[in-house]
Order: structure tokens, then C-alpha cells, then sequence
């Protein structure tokens, strides 16, 4: 077993020198996807690792009227009882996440990076058009968190930058499905969440998004525009044209198992309907 050299960095500037300096660097949080990262039975470990949980920066929650915005090294138990997990079935679905004592330690930063898989809060603050705030040893920048998904559908790394805050604009959310779908997700199962988001204002929807992730991540943004604006109740005929939509754009990825998908996606069609 080689030895590490630890480094415990006070600030996102201290930590970023660090990784400006070593070829071989891992970043910890709260290090609960550590075990199943590993190859073999024998822990491996990088040259040099930098516990993040000590930068002030990445625990603060900052609100004002019109965003949220999470440090990356929030745990997923400091965000129980803030947007959007007020709601109830966001909320059903943090406590869904292994275990009380995991959600104390594991980070909302680390859920969201893990690149194996797209994991249980991913669909849900993809569908709240959530942003990604990266720094690097230059510059910081701030990116939609789509930017995390390559050309296939899969999640693809975000390279020497570092994820310093979750941004997401405060909505008025009046219909939340989430269903899961498959197996576990975690660490390496073929499981998935679909999460579908509307908003209704003046008896027509102004907010539409549903979101499938698991191994992959899927959304069609034209069906999407197609419901934006309709009235409520969605009337029968754009529903239908709705899930033809949705129903040509699954085929077209060749991945996803469109007779388990489309019936629960009609399902949230229905519930527009009424």
C-alpha cells in the first residue's frame, strides 16, 4: 500500500493550489463512494488527497427571493428541511438514500459527481434547471448541470475543476412525480428515476420538465415546449401528441425500455388532465 500525503485545505484558493501542483490528487467529502470506487479488495489511494470538509465556503446555504445555493460539501441531512425538499416527495426522496447515519456524512456535491451512474437527486435538480458553479486555478464559471452529461446520455467528468456551489432558482411547484424505476442505482445497478416538474399559473402551465436518469440521462425539450403554455387541464389532444413525442425520442436513444417508461409518463399526462 503506498502512502498518501493528506492536505487539509481552509479555503477553495488553498485547495485549488494544491491540485494545481499534484499530478495525482484525490478530493474527499464526505468519502462514502470511497469503498466502491476501488478496483480490487486492496484500497488503492492516490499520491496526494485533499479533505475538502474543513472550507467554510462549501457548507454555507445561501437564499435570497429568488435562489438557493448549496456549498458542494453540504451534507444531504443539512438540506432536509430547505428547497425543494420542503415538498413532500422530494423529501420522501432524500430519506430514500441509504441511511440516515450515510446522509449525515455524504455530500451533495460528491451525489452529484459520482460518474458511474446519475444518482437519485440528479433527475429531480435537473428538472429545477439547477447550475453548477465550477472554480479553477484562473477562473470560475457557472454551467447548467446538463453540462454533465455527454453526447450518449452518459455523465461525463468535469475535468480539474472544482464543483463549489449547487445554484437553483426558487419555483412555486404545483405537481411533483417521482417514480423509481428498476433496481437499486447505487453503486453500479441498472435502476432509474423519473421526475416530472409543472407549474401552473392563470389556468395554463408555464413550467414543464421531466427528467429520466440512471446509467443515462434523458430529457426531449421540444415535448416539453409543446406542453409550456397549454391550458389546464392539458386537453386530451396534446397529451397524446405529447407522448408520441416522447415515445419516438426514447426509441431514438436505443437504451431505454420505452414499454416499462412511456405507460408512467402517461401517467403524468393524466394527472395534467384533470
Amino acid at each position: 500500500m503506498n502512502l498518501s500525503e493528506i492536505n487539509f485545505p481552509q479555503t477553495i484558493p488553498e485547495l485549488l493550489t494544491i491540485i494545481s501542483r499534484e499530478n495525482d490528487i484525490q478530493l474527499i467529502g464526505g468519502a462514502t463512494t470511497f469503498g466502491y470506487l476501488q478496483a480490487t479488495r486492496y484500497l488503492s489511494f492516490s499520491n496526494t488527497i485533499a479533505i475538502v470538509s474543513r472550507i467554510p465556503e462549501l457548507h454555507a446555504i445561501h437564499k435570497t427571493e429568488r435562489m438557493i445555493s448549496y456549498g458542494a460539501a453540504c451534507t444531504l441531512s443539512e438540506l432536509e428541511h430547505v428547497y425543494p425538499f420542503e415538498y413532500p416527495q422530494p423529501a420522501s426522496l432524500l430519506r430514500t438514500i441509504a441511511t440516515s447515519a450515510v446522509r449525515n456524512v455524504a455530500t451533495i456535491g460528491g451525489h452529484l459527481m459520482y460518474d458511474r451512474s446519475f444518482l437519485s437527486l440528479w433527475p429531480l435538480l435537473a428538472c429545477l434547471d439547477a447550475e453548477l458553479e465550477f472554480r479553477a486555478a484562473s477562473q470560475s464559471h457557472i454551467k447548467n448541470i446538463w453540462y454533465l452529461v455527454d453526447e450518449n446520455g452518459k455523465h461525463c467528468a468535469a475535468g480539474n475543476e472544482v464543483l463549489a456551489r449547487i445554484r437553483i432558482p426558487l419555483l412555486s411547484i404545483d405537481h411533483i412525480y417521482i417514480k423509481r424505476i428498476g433496481s437499486n442505482i447505487f453503486p453500479g445497478g441498472d435502476g432509474a428515476h423519473l421526475v416530472a416538474l409543472a407549474s401552473v399559473d392563470r389556468r395554463s402551465i408555464n413550467f414543464f420538465r421531466l427528467v429520466l436518469a440512471g446509467t443515462r440521462a434523458f430529457r426531449d425539450f421540444e415535448a416539453e415546449q409543446r406542453i409550456t403554455s397549454a391550458s389546464i387541464p392539458l386537453s386530451p389532444k396534446i397529451a397524446q401528441n405529447v407522448l408520441h413525442m416522447y415515445s419516438e425520442s426514447l426509441r431514438k436513444t436505443n437504451f431505454w425500455n420505452t414499454d416499462l417508461i412511456l405507460p408512467l409518463i402517461g401517467q403524468i399526462l393524466e394527472d395534467l388532465q384533470r
